[in-house]
This record gives C-alpha cells, sequence and structure tokens, in this order.
C-alpha cells in the first residue's frame, strides 16, 4: 500500500478535518479526498464520517490508527538513520516554515550557507501560520521554523534575537514632539498585519488595554507595508529593524507606540526526530550556524 494513503489516513485521523491535513501535508484538499477515496476501496470500509463538525473514524479506522500510526513512524525512521547524507551530493528537499519577514530577513543568509554546502540541497520555503507551526513541528511536516510567537512542544529551540515594535509613518505625518499620541492613534487608518504571521504582540496589548484601531487594510505579509502607508498615509505597526531598513528607500519615518509592548523575540524552532536523521542533523546545524 502507498505509504502516503497511510500518511492521509493518520492525519485526518488525528486532525478530523481534511482542510487541515491538506495544510498539514501541504497538497489541495481534493488530493485529500482522492487518496482517502483509494483506501475507502482497498479497506471496504468509510474510514471516516462526518459528525459533529469534523471527520469521525469509524470502527474499523479506530482499530487501524494505531497499527499504521507504528509503521509509519518506523519506517520513517529505519529508512533516515540508514540513509547517507553526503551534502556535496544530496538532493534532499527540506522544509522552512518562514513569514514573509522572515524570508526578507533570515532566507538569503540560509540559502548562502547552504548552497555553499550543498549546492543540489532543495528548500521549500512554507508560508508561516503560527496557529499550525507547533503541529507541523512535532509531526515532523517543516523541519525548522522561524517565528516571532512563543510555541511550545517536543523541540529545541533557540533565540535568535530580541527588538521593539515601532510606528511605521508617513515622513510628513504630524507628531507632537516626534511623538504620536493615543488619541492620533486610534483614529488614523491603519494597515494591519494578519495575527497568522505570528506578530501578535502588539494585538494582544491593545486586545488588554481596551485600544480599538480603525482598520482600513488588513494584509497577509509586511512587505506591503511601506508602499500602502507612503501612499494612503496610513499607520501600522513593524519590527524596528524592517522599518528602519524602509526609511532608506521610503519617504516614511518611525515613531514610538504610545503603549508599553513588550520586545519581540524572534526564535529558531528545530524538529526533532526519535532516531538520528544525518540530513536533518546537517540541515538543522547549518541553519543555525547561518544565523548566528
Amino acid at each position: 500500500m502507498d505509504l502516503n494513503l497511510l500518511r492521509t489516513f493518520i492525519s485526518v485521523y488525528e486532525t478530523g478535518s481534511l482542510t487541515r491535513t491538506a495544510q498539514a501535508m501541504f497538497v489541495t484538499q481534493p488530493s485529500v479526498s482522492h487518496a482517502l477515496s483509494r483506501l475507502r476501496r482497498e479497506l471496504a470500509d468509510d474510514l471516516f464520517v462526518r459528525g459533529g463538525g469534523r471527520m469521525e473514524p469509524t470502527p474499523l479506522a479506530v482499530e487501524l490508527y494505531p497499527v499504521f500510526k507504528e509503521s509509519v513512524g518506523r519506517i520513517d525512521l529505519a529508512v533516515d538513520s540508514v540513509r547517507s547524507f553526503d551534502p556535496a551530493t544530496s538532493t534532499h528537499r527540506f522544509r522552512l516554515a518562514l513569514s514573509d519577514l522572515g524570508e526578507l530577513g533570515f532566507l538569503p543568509q540560509i540559502l548562502k550557507r547552504v548552497s555553499r554546502e550543498a549546492p543540489l540541497v532543495e528548500i521549500d520555503v512554507v508560508p508561516m501560520e503560527i496557529e499550525l507551526l507547533a503541529e507541523w513541528l512535532t509531526k515532523g511536516s517543516v523541519d525548522a521554523a522561524i517565528a516571532s510567537w512563543p510555541i511550545r512542544g517536543a523541540f529545541n529551540s533557540t533565540l535568535l534575537k530580541a527588538e521593539k515594535y515601532v510606528c511605521l509613518l508617513r515622513a510628513d505625518y504630524p507628531l507632537s514632539n516626534g511623538a504620536i499620541t493615543l488619541e492620533q492613534f486610534a483614529e488614523a487608518g491603519h494597515a494591519i498585519v494578519a495575527r497568522t504571521t505570528g506578530h501578535q504582540l502588539p494585538e494582544t496589548v491593545m486586545d488588554s488595554l481596551g485600544i480599538v484601531r480603525r482598520a482600513t487594510v488588513t494584509v497577509h505579509h509586511f512587505a506591503v507595508l511601506p508602499h500602502i502607508v507612503s501612499e494612503c498615509n496610513l499607520v501600522a505597526i513593524a519590527p524596528e529593524s524592517m522599518a528602519r531598513g524602509w526609511l532608506q528607500k521610503w519617504p516614511l519615518k518611525t515613531a514610538e507606540l504610545p503603549f508599553e509592548v513588550p520586545a519581540l523575540e524572534v526564535t529558531l524552532h528545530l524538529r526533532t526526530a526519535e532516531r538520528e536523521s544525518p540530513a536533518l542533523a546537517w540541515f538543522q546545524r547549518t541553519v543555525l550556524d547561518a544565523l548566528r
């Protein structure tokens, strides 16, 4: 039986969702449905039925899950442990979860280091979904991730840097003694970056303080902020190092936030394997060395 069918079965069983399985396996939902249909035909059982807003396993699925889970895990570990890994000749593909800020700030350093040692290795950059990240790392859907929101799980984490958030404003935005007041902040139109990127700290603080902004636009990438802030005279919140980089190219300025936000901590998370994988160990070591 195709191992990918078993992986699909395991994910649907654990998530109770075809959509979340598709996200975890980085495939489309029709692909998950097709795989499930093949399994149903081969095993002559529905395996999962809809109920209570999720996919509920049938008695046969409940019986098969621990067997499939252990078998697939043992196969993966056995293959990884015996497979030789030579960076100079390997064509291995690794998965790295990054936000768009991570792509701008860290990916060039990582690619430079990896390509120098392993010119044929491929890196699949997975867009950040902060609510799924712990699951991805735990299940091995990604090999490493760089996030700015605390993630809990059975994986190793290393703090890369800490910095503050600032207000990003158009260069001619009127300020009082170089500061934006809380009243100005609340009344301004805002370009808001979605929380799924992992930059939730300012949002959490504002929620706790009861600060309500006037959202003009919500985006999913920081990279668009300098353009829309400068062209549309909006206010945005961004990490200081990235904002200061934009000042060199755009008619922008920064100001302190009119409320206190704890420092942003950017952390590298590395998934762990039950048995040593030479390829995974090399990749994680190389990423960490590149960012130190």
